[in-house]
């Protein structure tokens, strides 16, 4: 048994679960939307961005202040809802390449009154940030773990100089602090990904980089 996992191979966490109880219950209420669309994350296996997590994403907006904004991995909505909340002046790009998912998000978008400041792009990321021109103030990845390295890529092209990149799910429930050949089959390619991914970020030229052990881990990197 790895330390941190159980005996079935369930990964607890990068935090003590009591602990992130503890903060989330001094975290101000969020609407009745976002708490719906965090109940639906819980019973539907969908991967929102842990509350905890969330709230560093309204704090870096509130600091900011970016008035343009993109977001890779929309899911449902629920971290672009947040993010438009924090900045109200941004306007958000966000995509996403789950069809049902999107539809899903729009319809939340346009609960929250949102639809104006949010376009959604439905596809693969790959294909659509090659097209866009940007430059967007702060960029937030939540995708496909193992195409982190190449959203960079593209990331940092859009991204203004000054500008922030943010990335969830760095730490990986921390598995990425194990030798990836200690781990079971099905983490193995993620976590080499992660690790060179996070790797990519620190030696990055142009990227001052720090992580947060905050819900998955969260990377933050300002565009020198």
């Amino acid at each position: 048994m790895i330390d941190g996992m159980e005996d079935e191979g369930r990964v607890t966490g990068i935090t003590d679960q009591q602990v992130t109880a503890y903060l989330e219950g001094l975290m101000p209420r969020r609407s009745p939307l976002l708490m719906r669309l965090e109940e639906e994350a819980r019973q539907e296996g969908i991967p929102n961005i842990a509350p905890v997590s969330a709230a560093v994403l309204r704090l870096l907006c509130a600091l900011h202040q970016p008035a343009s904004i993109l977001e890779i991995g929309a899911a449902i909505g629920y971290s672009a809802i947040h993010m438009a909340e924090a900045a109200a002046d941004a306007r958000i790009t966000t995509i996403e390449i789950d069809p049902a998912r999107a539809a899903r998000a729009r319809a939340n978008f346009e609960e929250a009154g949102l639809s104006g400041r949010i376009t959604l792009i439905e596809g693969d990321a790959l294909q659509h940030l090659p097209l866009l021109e940007g430059p967007f103030e702060m960029i937030f990845i939540d995708a496909a773990k193992g195409k982190y390295s190449q959203f960079l890529t593209e990331a940092y092209r859009l991204c203004a100089a000054g500008g922030i990149i943010v990335t969830d799910n760095v730490l990986f429930r921390g598995l990425v602090a194990r030798s990836p050949e200690t781990l079971d089959r099905r983490y193995r390619s993620t976590v080499r990904r992660l690790r060179e991914y996070n790797e990519l970020l620190m030696q990055h030229p142009g990227l001052s980089t720090t992580y947060l052990t905050v819900g998955d881990g969260i990377a933050v990197s300002i565009k020198r």
